[in-house]
């Protein structure tokens, strides 16, 4: 589904800013003075990660029923769930 909606970035950006936070955790326990910059930089990172999350559900096209169609990548194919036959029951 990620893939489907082009949001692999997003959850790179977002796991980027998990692990400037981890260093910026680890550095601070060992009171390094520029550890500061990494937590700035960890929620930097999770902000646009989060925004980036939200930009499919932002920027959907509206069909004429109102209903919104998100866009997918075209490259990737969708499986599609095929009915399964149930044998008929007397």
């Amino acid at each position: 589904m990620i893939k489907l909606l082009k949001l692999q970035k997003a959850v790179f950006i977002l796991i980027a800013g998990v692990l400037s936070f981890i260093a910026y955790k680890i550095l601070d326990a060992n009171e390094v003075k520029g550890s500061i910059y990494f937590q700035m930089l960890a929620g930097v990172l999770i902000i646009i990660g989060a925004l980036w999350l939200l930009y499919p559900i932002l920027f959907a096209k509206k069909d004429n029923d109102g209903n919104a169609e998100i866009i997918t990548d075209p490259t990737v194919e969708v499986p599609v769930d095929e009915e399964e036959k149930k044998p008929a029951t007397e």
